[in-house]
């Protein structure tokens, strides 16, 4: 938490709130998630400055201080954000907070201090780690056929290392590169030079489906922005379940590390090693 469809949720719901409001106060309890990178305290740097447009920059949140800030914002696995109304509970793990002009704060919680949160010199994004070598905003009008198919004609690698690399397509994470393919019926460990043209196709109308249908879920549910909304996912962590099409059991597989759930039947292992994921274990 968060992935792409919960980021443009997050710039939706929580941008307009906070847009122009100033800063009264700063609090911090976790200075592990801050990186300030210019002279100065967290809270005596921000105190005063007025927030102006939230943003979503690939897995990175934006929003300039007024005057002469940036705040950069990666949230990773466990950062969470609240705006709250006065008398209302903190996030729980609380690293820092707002106190906002119109008597509302902004929380920041993360229990697992995963997070980066970045304080700049406006325009400084040269300084924070994988800022400026996002790849191509799949959500974009620039997310061109033309252009994936010129990213993946270089690739070796599989699928769903492909499709999460940032450096080429910004920002895909677990559980949706879970769902894009299984839309596409492609098997996770599938090396990208040895899938079809249809296939390749497939893929990216996937990722172009599957996010939309992602956005709409998480908005639609209307949830608190802190909540993980997940329970429209169809593969993602539901190893030993049905799978939604077929009825054969959902895996899951090690990828590069993370963990992979796929269907071995709509997303058949072509890979030529000899493994019937049907039978194998499905935990």
């Amino acid at each position: 938490m968060p992935e792409l469809p919960d980021l443009v949720h997050i710039v939706k719901a929580l941008g307009p709130e906070i847009e122009g409001r100033r800063i009264l106060r700063a609090a911090v309890r976790n200075p592990i998630v801050l990186r300030i990178l210019v002279p100065g305290s967290f809270p005596d740097l921000v105190a005063g400055k007025v927030l102006r447009r939230l943003e979503r920059h690939g897995p990175f949140l934006h929003a300039g201080l007024d005057p002469g800030l940036d705040l950069v914002m990666h949230l990773m696995l466990s950062g969470r954000l609240r705006l709250a109304v006065p008398g209302e509970k903190a996030l729980p793990a609380t690293a820092f907070s707002f106190e906002l002009d119109d008597g509302r704060v902004l929380y920041y919680g993360d229990e697992k201090s995963m997070g980066k949160i970045y304080l700049s010199a406006a325009g400084d994004f040269g300084s924070i780690p994988s800022y400026l070598t996002q790849g191509v905003d799949v959500t974009s009008s620039d997310f061109s056929f033309e252009l994936f198919s010129g990213l993946i004609d270089r690739k070796r690698c599989q699928a769903r290392v492909f499709i999460m690399d940032q450096t080429c397509l910004s920002a895909i994470g677990n559980a949706y590169a879970d769902e894009i393919l299984f839309e596409a019926g492609i098997h996770p460990k599938a090396p990208c030079h040895a899938l079809s043209p249809e296939k390749r196709r497939a893929l990216y109308d996937a990722v172009r489906s599957v996010l939309a249908w992602g956005i709409e879920e998480v908005e639609s549910a209307a949830r608190p922005l802190e909540d993980k909304v997940r329970s429209h996912l169809r593969v993602r962590g539901r190893a030993g379940q049905k799978c939604p099409r077929c009825g054969a059991l959902i895996r899951k597989a090690g990828v590069l590390g993370f963990d992979s759930f796929f269907c071995p039947v709509c997303q058949p292992d072509l890979t030529g090693r000899g493994l019937d994921w049907t039978k194998l274990p499905s935990g």
